[in-house]
């Protein structure tokens, strides 16, 4: 929280700006106030996108959304202006630390306080979808700890369950999926249709994360993060034993075995009313929040320590933007007409990371972060195919040593095929071939590959909603196998073909896809 610095905005609609809250790279939010002498929190899309269709878009989708909502659970709007130079949502500033503020400052919360916050976030999920609305970025900078209860802020990223084109994913025009990747689901992380399970799933990483001080898929990178988040298998040895069943069953990989919010209420249980909902450190941090904002409004703001936690309703550490190798660079627009002179000088850092194993730049943003999977720009990196001794034990087929196995290795790949089965639908006649991309580095290994791949998948069946790939697709049926998989993974694409007499093709898909998903294990990874 402090002064805004020269040119920034004295008024933006009819509300008198205080201070800054926070900002990052796509926006930021202030603190302001309106005619009434009421503090608002005045949160702003960067000039220099305000041209972008997309982010207007989807600041008119956060306004839509924020009025559905109950303010027993949010941030009520108060005003709004999407069709503004610079759009811009008023909402009534709720004091209270962030959940992730709190952590950072004293460290993790006790299991009765933890299963307390909860019953809040579940009350304000049921709410929330009752609105007819998925959250899609649950996570500890949008959980605020205010004096009467919780707050689930930035409905930004929000997205109706009903009235989306059919087969809506998340991705955006330009092809960004967005969230934040250690608090997304797995079909998130995948690119896949959302329902609200997908919030349940984020609230059992929040749980975790209050309890353990981290989130249970924080990897060293984005890209490892994402591929945790939709393939491994959480830690929860540190969480305490009353809540850990909890926590299992909201991070359960399948959407319809996670619980409702009608069923977390019951495994949470009754909780005790209490007149301070929350430890005394966090009523120690609102005080240090109120002295700051009399500070401001004073125009002699108080100094704030090092370590004090972010305020409410911003995020802490920028999430991160990778764009697609065909979204278009905004150009900077002018500023808004009413600005402020003098003040004093303050260097604003650009928070700026390189992925460079993967050629991706990570540029900081507001909100939430918009990735892409390694179809567009972030390529996985396998180095080596299995042999099929290797594959016989891993890939859950009837593989048998057979005249048909084959390797081929060379500087610019290598292939493996392998065979089995006895053509029965407990041991389906099977061959599983792969097909490995080397020769470069880890960018142009994926292009050749996708491009071999895309030019076999051409009027084949796209495949969808597999949890694990790139991209994938059914080959057309033939007399040779019942069914054909397809995937590709970075620089390798698998093929699983099952026939047997009598086959029903749901099985076999399922089997097939069962078998791919190994198979992709199998190879080694650079």
């Amino acid at each position: 929280m402090e002064q805004v610095g020269p040119g920034g905005p004295t008024h933006v609609g009819p509300f008198e700006v205080v201070g800054v809250l926070g900002q990052g790279g796509m926006g930021r939010v202030l603190l302001a106030a309106g005619p009434d002498g009421r503090l608002v929190a005045v949160k702003q899309v960067l000039a220099h996108f305000a041209d972008d269709e997309g982010f207007r878009a989807r600041f008119r989708r956060e306004i839509t959304a924020s009025r559905k909502v109950s303010a027993a659970y949010t941030a009520a709007v108060i005003d709004a202006d999407p069709d503004a130079p610079t759009p811009w949502l008023a909402s009534v500033f709720v004091a209270g630390p962030s959940l992730g503020a709190v952590v950072k400052a004293v460290g993790v919360l006790p299991e009765d306080v933890v299963r307390r916050l909860a019953a809040g976030l579940t009350s304000a999920l049921a709410e929330i979808h009752r609105a007819g609305l998925v959250h899609r970025d649950l996570k500890p900078d949008n959980v605020l700890l205010a004096e009467d209860g919780v707050r689930v802020i930035d409905l930004g990223i929000a997205r109706a369950t009903e009235g989306e084109p059919e087969g809506d994913t998340g991705l955006t025009r330009t092809g960004f999926v967005v969230g934040s990747p250690a608090y997304m689901s797995p079909e998130q992380a995948e690119g896949m249709p959302l329902t609200p399970a997908s919030d349940v799933f984020s609230l059992g990483s929040v749980l975790v994360m209050a309890l353990t001080g981290r989130s249970p898929f924080a990897g060293t990178s984005t890209l490892k993060t994402l591929y945790d988040v939709a393939h491994g298998e959480p830690d929860l040895s540190a969480v305490p034993a009353g809540l850990r069943d909890l926590v299992a069953r909201c991070l359960a990989k399948d959407p319809a075995a996670r619980p409702t919010p009608a069923e977390l209420h019951e495994l949470i249980g009754p909780v005790t009313p209490a007149g301070r909902q929350w430890p005394s450190a966090v009523y120690g941090m609102l005080a240090e929040q109120r002295a700051r904002i009399d500070g401001l409004l004073a125009g002699v703001p108080a100094e704030e320590p090092e370590s004090s936690p972010v305020p409410a309703s911003v995020t802490e550490v920028d999430p991160v933007t990778v764009p697609t190798q065909d979204t278009p660079t905004p150009v900077p627009q002018a500023p808004p007409e009413e600005t402020r002179s003098g003040g004093p000088r303050r260097a604003r850092g650009r928070r700026v990371a390189a992925l460079v194993a993967a050629g991706v730049l990570l540029v900081a943003g507001t909100g939430g972060a918009l990735y892409v999977r390694d179809r567009m720009n972030a390529p996985v990196a396998y180095a080596e195919v299995p042999r099929c001794q290797e594959a016989r034990e891993k890939v859950p087929l009837d593989l048998r040593p057979s005249g048909t196995d084959s390797w081929i290795g060379t500087v610019d790949g290598a292939q493996m095929s392998c065979s089995g089965g006895a053509g029965t639908a407990a041991s389906p006649t099977a061959r599983v071939r792969w097909n490995l991309s080397l020769g470069g580095n880890a960018e142009t290994n994926a292009a050749t590959q996708r491009r071999h791949f895309q030019a076999e998948a051409a009027g084949q069946r796209a495949a969808t909603r597999l949890g694990f790939g790139t991209e994938a697709y059914w080959e057309s049926s033939s007399a040779d196998w019942t069914c054909v998989l397809a995937v590709r993974e970075g620089n390798l694409s698998v093929r699983v073909g099952l026939k047997a007499t009598p086959y029903a093709k749901g099985a076999c898909e399922t089997k097939a896809k069962e078998a791919a998903r190994a198979a992709l294990k199998t190879a080694t990874r650079r």
